[in-house]
């Protein structure tokens, strides 16, 4: 096949084949190795082939000395996925990371009690650790209960950290699991692959890992995430085909990212990459703090609306997705109704951090609506656990008793339905918020961010249930962080203010110089994000900038996509109805 003549499709596949063929080589020379799969060049396809060679090569192998290989992936979904394309008897047992580290770990009881005594972060609210015989990990939410400590689900990883310290346990640890298979690496808590990295990789000794990933897909600071993982001894393998993305849009993350220059797979359409600016305003911008020269609210929302309806009307095909890709909330909140929420949370929200929202949002939700569908999977899949959670008449009774107040109480305030998850005893609550609510028990007026915990107790649940629903996927707006992994045939992806983590008119023009020591994470963090807005669609990305767009940002923005691809707001609305896609 002469490459020149071929068509996008096999020259991604031929590219393709080269780079799985180096994984295995690299898999059996022993050393550990970095899978780096940009958008959409199917990583998870070679975390299975890897997965498919294992099993046809070293079954035998691993069987006859007692040996696992993990492949720790992010949640029970995904582990379910894996354990499908594997036989009964397999030596790879798929786990999250919380279960693999309670496996690793659960056996030293006696060594986990004394780190625990230790450690004041790790002790229950209420209890004593004195009576404590036995640690398990079940719901992941802290309590003592009949001489049993339950641990609070991210307890897990800061024992299995410290129990990495202990000499004899990495011995033990070797030899029990000689490779370690990691996917979406670049979000795996930090203080677990550094030690990984410490102890086993930069010395050649131990397991050897695979890590499958992407480091400009990181979005998510709070959560501890490694990044980039680097070391001498780690052999980096690039991913370079496009299997997701038209031409076009390839052509522009290539231009974001040349250090990882990747080919597209489409034929059947060359896709399109708009950029739309702002510059025709010239009425009075904003001033006020995280929003400065953005447009006035309603102006923005105005537009923006204006926008995505001549956009909806053009598209021929009524499956195509679009999304819009918002880096703030606020232009939205008072018609999707969660406007006092956001003026209480504000960075919580925004960050999807604040941990009363994300015990609602990831736990009580979910949970509601695995119990009034039931859905015993999600249900699963919520709680952490993998046995039946309802096991005797007593159980469904309490089950079905909790699903009735629950549904009642969701019409009215956040007080109500904490007040009746807690007790209902079914829920696992989180060390913060069992404090939280205790402060709003015993001492209401309790500062919690600019009001009081009384203020949020007041709050009616029906706005978090409307921020919830603005945050999920197959919602028509999302924030900017709400779609990584996910992808749509359009994205209309908002440059604005309104989040000072995230200025891209100042820092993705730095793609193309040398970014000061002081600019680096907050280049890093915008270029990230970016990266990952622009790389969802399939089709089509129109970039709206309701920012001024000046200087060095309309010159790289010009250089991406070209200049008669770039139209202001009156411009491309002209345009775009006379227009068919």
């Amino acid at each position: 096949m002469e490459v020149q003549n071929s068509t996008n499709y096999e020259k991604a596949i031929a590219e393709a084949d080269a780079v799985e063929k180096k994984i295995i080589e690299v898999l059996q020379s022993g050393n550990s190795f970095r899978v780096e799969a940009g958008a959409g060049s199917g990583k998870t396809y070679s975390l299975n082939k890897v997965i498919e060679w294992l099993q046809k090569n070293r079954w035998a192998d691993y069987k006859r000395k007692k040996q696992q290989v993990i492949c720790i992936t992010y949640t029970n979904a995904a582990v379910d996925v894996i354990a499908n394309r594997l036989n009964e008897d397999s030596f790879i047992i798929p786990s999250t990371i919380h279960s693999f580290a309670w496996g690793a770990i659960s056996l030293y009881q006696s060594t986990l009690k004394k780190m625990i005594l230790e450690d004041k972060s790790l002790h229950p609210t209420d209890g004593d650790l004195e009576t404590v015989k036995n640690i398990k990990y079940t719901l992941g939410h802290r309590y003592i209960d009949n001489g049993v400590m339950y641990l609070y689900h991210n307890d897990v990883i800061t024992l299995f950290s410290l129990m990495l310290d202990n000499p004899k346990f990495r011995k033990i640890f070797i030899q029990k699991y000689p490779l370690i298979l990691i996917d979406e690496y670049q979000d795996s808590f930090k203080q677990i692959t550094d030690k990984f990295i410490n102890y086993f990789i930069s010395q050649k000794i131990g397991s050897q890992f695979g890590f499958f990933g992407d480091s400009w897909q990181t979005i998510y600071q709070s959560n501890n995430a490694c990044g980039l993982i680097t070391d001498e001894n780690i052999i980096e393998i690039k991913k370079t085909a496009n299997f997701r993305c038209a031409s076009r849009i390839v052509d522009a993350l290539n231009f974001i990212r040349p250090s990882l220059p990747q080919i597209s797979a489409i034929d059947a359409y060359a896709g399109e990459v708009i950029v739309v600016t702002c510059n025709d305003y010239n009425g009075v911008r904003r001033t006020d703090r995280g929003f400065k020269d953005d447009l006035p609210a309603e102006i923005l929302e105005d537009r923006l609306s204006n926008l995505i309806n001549q956009y909806k009307k053009c598209i021929t095909k009524k499956d195509e997705s679009l999304k819009t890709l918002m880096i703030t909330h606020k232009v939205l909140a008072s018609q999707q109704g969660y406007s006092t929420l956001l003026g209480i949370l504000g960075d919580g929200l925004k960050n999807e951090d604040d941990p009363i929202l994300l015990l609602f949002m990831n736990i009580v939700e979910p949970i509601y609506e695995a119990i009034t569908t039931q859905n015993m999977p999600l249900l699963f899949e919520t709680l952490g656990i993998k046995r039946y959670p309802i096991n005797s008449k007593a159980e469904k009774l309490r089950w079905n008793e909790f699903s009735k107040k629950l549904g009642s109480v969701r019409t009215q305030t956040v007080e109500k339905v904490l007040s009746t998850i807690i007790e209902s005893g079914l829920v696992p609550i989180p060390p913060q918020v069992s404090s939280i609510y205790q402060a709003f028990l015993h001492k209401p007026d309790t500062p919690y961010q600019t009001v009081t915990i009384a203020d949020v107790f007041s709050i009616s649940y029906s706005e978090f249930i409307s921020a919830i629903e603005f945050l999920k996927p197959t919602a028509l707006y999302s924030t900017e962080h709400g779609v990584k992994g996910e992808e749509y045939d359009n994205v209309i992806f908002v440059i604005s203010r309104g989040w000072n983590n995230y200025q891209f008119d100042k820092y993705i023009p730095m793609l193309n110089s040398n970014v000061p020591d002081s600019s680096i994470a907050a280049f890093e963090r915008n270029r990230n994000l970016f990266y990952v807005c622009c790389s969802r669609p399939r089709k089509r990305l129109v970039l709206f900038v309701t920012v001024p767009a000046k200087d060095a940002f309309m010159q790289f923005l010009e250089n991406m996509v070209g200049t008669d691809n770039i139209y202001t707001y009156p411009e491309y609305i002209v345009h775009i109805t006379s227009a068919t896609i």
